[in-house]
């Protein structure tokens, strides 16, 4: 089945019993997540349809993405159960939409950002993993504490159907297959202050505001050069890359790698802080090319990466 949603192309493929099946989500032509069921085939869990199944492998992969540990793939499950069972819905209360029944309305994204599968998984991993202390938490309590739903006792009963899926879906080999040089927004936020002159000196990066504690996440693969105090930035983080750029993340109020660490794009590295010379919390965020500070909006542009800031 081949949909266009707001400009992205999204791509699911169920093979018929006794081949592989496949889902494959397409975002913008540049950002791939490919999930096999491996085997004779398509895992059979009972009620549960092709679309569903797909959602919820995709939902298990974006949580295996972010690092994020597997208490956290169940409570996305029940969450997700609960409000769409596991339907990517165009409709829902006032504005919400998609698996998770999220609000543009909110902050939690553009209607067509929403209606992905694969982002709507990873803003409520984003704000999962900003909750103090989720993993000592009920499954329903910490579902409760993302979605402030008006029924803040269904998430448990789903439990039981949650690690079903689980068990269904977690032993077919599920990775991403990003394409090269692939780039995403490091924290989701405002952009306070961009590249440029600044007073009277230079900016060397780009501020994006968000709260403090909101997770920060590498914005492409690579190796983990520095991870700790620097002078001005408080806590930084610098990332390698394969084809020699650097980004640095900055002002952290927690870093969640070490050097010489290998990290994915998307990987959870740090939150968001206001340590350093800061006046609020942010993250610093910088690109270098060739040695040099560039642009990282025109930098995103040039490498058909996400925008970072509202062009």
């Amino acid at each position: 089945m081949l949909a266009v949603v707001g400009g992205l192309v999204v791509l699911i493929v169920f093979m018929a019993a006794g081949a592989a099946g496949v889902v494959t989500t397409v975002l913008g032509g540049t950002h791939q997540t490919r999930c096999t069921f491996a085997g004779d085939e398509t895992p059979a869990v009972p009620g549960y349809t092709p679309e569903q199944l797909a959602n919820a492998t995709t939902i298990i992969t974006v949580g295996k993405q972010l690092d994020v540990p597997e208490r956290g793939w169940i409570i996305a499950l029940v969450t997700a159960i609960q409000e769409s069972r596991l339907r990517n819905l165009d409709y829902g209360d006032r504005d919400s939409l998609g698996l998770f029944q999220q609000r543009p309305s909110q902050g939690w994204g553009k209607r067509e950002q929403i209606l992905d599968p694969a982002y709507s998984a990873t803003q409520f991993y984003r704000h999962l993993l900003a909750v103090p202390g989720w993993p000592a938490m009920s499954i329903n309590d910490a579902a409760q504490k993302v979605q402030r739903s008006g029924f803040p006792h269904a998430y448990a009963r789903h439990e039981p159907a949650a690690r079903q899926l689980l068990t269904a879906l977690h032993g077919h080999p599920c990775t991403r297959t990003p394409a090269a040089g692939e780039w995403t927004v490091p924290v989701q936020g405002h952009c306070t202050s961009r590249f440029g002159p600044r007073g009277t000196g230079f900016h060397r990066g780009l501020d994006i505001a968000a709260p403090l504690g909101t997770p920060i996440l590498a914005a492409g693969s690579g190796t983990v050069l520095d991870s700790g105090p620097a002078t001005g930035y408080g806590l930084w983080i610098r990332i390698q890359h394969p084809d020699g750029t650097i980004t640095t993340y900055g002002h952290n109020n927690r870093n969640h790698t070490q050097a010489g660490q290998q990290v994915r794009t998307g990987a959870l590295i740090a939150e968001v802080g206001n340590r350093g010379e800061s006046t609020g919390p942010h993250l610093h965020f910088q690109i270098e090319e060739h040695g040099e500070p560039t642009d990282p909006v025109a930098f995103f542009q040039r490498h058909g990466g996400p925008a970072l800031c509202d062009q």
